[in-house]
């Protein structure tokens, strides 16, 4: 059977990827590409992160192609996957938080406490986001927080008027405040979730 544009029955794909045709792969990748990774971008709030969850999504889908002769509902079971894809990913993230903790209380390590690992792990997420943000507002934010500058050294030093850098500065800063508490949040929900491996 041949498809073009969107004209196609997804079963029919389905079979056809079974099968192993890379054709049909193909449409089917480009069909569900967006929708993952913007998905996976809004969960994970990483542009790179998202980028190999679909990659590795499509790996596995590829790898066991042959159970999609037999899927009913293609939706919930190429999203069921995105989200244990996911969940993997931040159960990662806990255990490795867990390793630093571990470290912590080691008798080689007693002069690393968790209030210590905790800072850490806070100015790299504040990095993180920081290095999100729009090149202006990385100066501005930089200048600010990180050498002490006033809003009109600021300015003066980028060429832009004193209400620019307090603009720059409030949306920088409820930026980065909303990239932590997404943060937060997911750690909450893998803390509470009851997802199987």
């Amino acid at each position: 059977m041949s498809y073009s544009g969107q004209q196609y029955d997804i079963h029919e794909l389905l079979k056809l990827v079974a099968a192993g045709d890379e054709k049909s792969f193909r449409i089917l990748f480009e069909k569900y590409r967006s929708r993952f990774y913007a998905v996976a971008l809004k969960m994970t709030a990483s542009d790179v992160i998202a980028e190999e969850m679909v990659q590795d999504i499509f790996i596995k889908i590829w790898q066991k192609r042959e159970e999609l002769a037999n899927i009913d509902n293609a939706e919930a079971y190429f999203f069921t996957t995105l989200y244990r894809q996911v969940y993997k990913h931040y159960k990662k993230l806990a255990l490795d938080r867990k390793l630093l903790k571990l470290i912590s209380e080691s008798a080689s390590f007693h002069n690393i406490t968790e209030e210590t690992l905790l800072l850490r792990e806070s100015e790299r997420l504040i990095n993180e986001a920081v290095a999100k943000l729009p090149l202006q507002q990385q100066k501005v934010f930089r200048l600010s927080r990180q050498d002490g500058f006033s809003r009109e050294q600021i300015a003066e030093q980028l060429h832009i008027s004193p209400h620019t850098v307090r603009n720059h500065l409030a949306d920088a800063t409820k930026f980065i405040r909303t990239y932590l508490n997404k943060a937060a949040l997911m750690y909450m929900l893998l803390l509470f979730s009851n997802i199987d491996k």
